[in-house]
């Protein structure tokens, strides 16, 4: 994706950046280009200091846990498994596929038309359409770290709402039915819930 982010610390609420600190996760994650590097970040963070009492907190500790069992190499192998193979994945990370049933499809040049909108095209280098759940994790991130020009929460949950809020459940659902998904069934729990707070933060600020 070309982007350009310029931030401003003093800009960006806390929230916000936690935010866009989950999405990048995500986009990392579901990149399938992890690297014992990124992973060694987590290797860090101590467990017992994270709240678990609520979903997200639980699924993000749960991730910590795992992570200590994989290195990038296995991490990366049970990607090209499960999500590329040969002929048809196991698990499809695309958003056509599930709002659509064929990849492709309308869905994604709707997609494209809004990327457009800000400005934002596809690197070239990308085999993955803009429809890759890793591609709109970065694209989310972008958004809410935008400030030239800012964009607006209304337009973010605008954006989600087109193009992740239908179809994240069953993708998650999909990773954690795969059976050889070891690694990713706590990455797809934790998404789900992630985008479960999402969706309810932008209904409740709809709603107000």
């Amino acid at each position: 994706m070309n982007t350009q982010v310029q931030q401003d610390d003093n800009l960006i609420a806390g929230e916000d950046w936690a935010r866009a600190d989950f999405y990048g996760l995500l986009s990392q994650l579901f990149s399938g280009k992890v690297t014992d590097e990124f992973l060694a970040r987590f290797r860090e963070i101590d467990r017992d200091t994270l709240d678990i009492t609520t979903p997200l907190g639980f699924e993000f500790s749960e991730l910590i846990r795992v992570v200590g069992q994989f290195d990038s190499k296995k991490i990366n192998q049970e990607f090209v498994d499960n999500f590329i193979g040969v002929g048809r994945p196991e698990v499809m990370l695309y958003g056509s596929y599930y709002m659509a049933g064929f990849l492709n499809e309308k869905p994604l040049i709707a997609l494209r038309d809004d990327l457009a909108k800000f400005g934002l095209t596809r690197d070239e280098a990308l085999v993955e359409t803009e429809d890759h759940i890793a591609f709109l994790c970065e694209v989310m991130r972008y958004l809410i770290l935008a400030d030239d020009p800012p964009v607006s929460f209304a337009e973010q949950r605008a954006f989600f709402q087109a193009h992740m809020a239908s179809w994240y459940g069953r993708m998650a659902n999909d990773i954690e039915a795969a059976s050889n998904t070891d690694f990713y069934k706590t990455v797809g729990r934790l998404a789900r819930v992630f985008f479960d707070v999402e969706t309810q933060s932008f209904d409740f600020e709809s709603a107000v």
